[in-house]
């Protein structure tokens, strides 16, 4: 359960933050204006659709920065990478890399070449065990996403803070209710994004499977 924890906290995964960002300020900023009007201006829907457009833009670079060959099916040859992209705590990352460079240091004394001593370490440990620690999913190369879980909890936390803050202290409707919308809007984004892209794996997967 611990690593599952690690991964859906991984916050600094995710990629192109500037962009969703981006999109964010620009749906609040009309969502604050369009609640100045009755009736909807043909701007504002544009507006809205630009907004939503870009956070799509988002999605697709996101996915994209992430697709590369799965660490943990490559070949290996730096302990250190290989232990960093593990959903552990540092402290248990320092421990397992120690160990791995010690068990290095053995085969080195058995004759082995560095090179060797590295690859022959980690695939000692490709087991169930740490498998299931990688940020990426098991198959292909696609990582698992767990981050957006991660996001979409701070988002709906925010949302909630400002909601108090709004029936307390802070005598904004207008704002306070744009604030939370975004933070709404944006945390049912990403929670259908993370299906979005288990549906994008499995297609790849399917089509990598069919090809090889």
């Amino acid at each position: 359960m611990s690593q599952y924890i690690w991964k859906i906290f991984s916050l600094r995964d995710i990629k192109y933050s500037w962009v969703l960002l981006s999109s964010s300020i620009l749906f609040g900023i009309t969502n604050f204006i369009d609640r100045l009007y009755s009736d909807d201006p043909l701007w504002i829907l544009i507006s809205y659709w630009i907004s939503f457009s870009i956070a799509v833009l988002w999605g697709a670079l996101n996915y994209i920065s992430h697709i590369r060959l799965n660490s943990m099916y490559k070949k290996q040859d730096d302990i250190r990478l290989y232990v960093n992209q593990l959903a552990m705590s540092q402290e248990d990352k320092l421990e397992l890399q120690t160990y791995l460079e010690d068990y290095v240091q053995d085969l080195i004394q058995q004759g082995n070449s560095e090179e060797e001593a590295i690859r022959d370490a980690i695939n000692q440990f490709k087991v169930k065990e740490f498998l299931s620690l990688s940020k990426n999913t098991m198959f292909f190369n696609l990582h698992a996403h767990y981050y957006l879980f991660g996001w979409m909890m701070v988002s709906i936390v925010a949302a909630i803070l400002v909601w108090v803050l709004e029936a307390t202290i802070l005598p904004y409707p207008s704002m306070m209710l744009t604030i939370e919308s975004i933070f709404i809007v944006y945390a049912i984004g990403l929670f259908g994004m993370f299906f979005l892209y288990k549906i994008i794996d499995v297609t790849i997967y399917k089509k990598f499977h069919d090809i090889f």
